[in-house]
């Protein structure tokens, strides 16, 4: 039997529909993993991210929707067994900040295409716990997307405020300053 899948965006790939096989299964991605990282001051953000992402033509059964055709599900981090040191287990607030990376990538993805979905699943966060900041989290997503899906680069603009001894974020335009989601 010839192979009857086929490469999507991002390097997805899907098995087309055909009538003797049944409706057309969406495109999934492979895990992978970024490193989003950021030294400006005394000390620095790193965030590594790994996440999937599958396309399809309805509307996924996991996930909230974080804008039009964008969707995504962060229980795989909610829900990391504590003990396990390869991860960390995300607050509902930390997870907030995973939203608000996808959906600044949302419009981008949503133009895509047509009557598309695109399911984004974050399988596993690791951060250091003493140089944190949760906004880091949005940028690794940011990043993420952009190099999954071959997005054009989002500016996320930072400095570090040694008053407050934390980063000030600027998001892409119509974003605003953001202090939480």
């Amino acid at each position: 039997m010839p192979d009857r899948r086929r490469e999507g965006p991002g390097g997805l790939t899907s098995v087309p529909a055909d009538p003797a096989h049944g409706p057309e299964q969406p495109f999934v991605g492979s895990p992978r993993t970024t490193r989003y990282r950021l030294r400006l001051g005394a000390w620095g953000i790193w965030v590594e991210l790994t996440a999937s992402a599958s396309v399809g033509a309805g509307v996924p059964v996991t996930g909230e929707r974080v804008a039009d055709g964008v969707w995504l599900d962060v229980s795989p981090v909610l829900a990391h067994p504590p003990s396990d040191r390869r991860g960390k287990r995300l607050t509902a607030g930390e997870a907030a900040w995973l939203r608000r990376g996808l959906a600044l990538a949302g419009p981008a993805l949503a133009a895509r295409g047509p009557c598309a979905h695109t399911l984004v699943t974050v399988d596993r966060v690791l951060f250091p716990e003493a140089d944190f900041q949760p906004e880091g989290l949005a940028a690794a997503l940011l990043r993420w997307a952009e190099e999954e899906f071959g997005l054009a680069p989002h500016p996320v603009r930072a400095h570090f405020d040694r008053g407050a001894n934390r980063y000030v974020f600027r998001w892409p335009a119509g974003q605003g300053r953001l202090t939480r989601p």
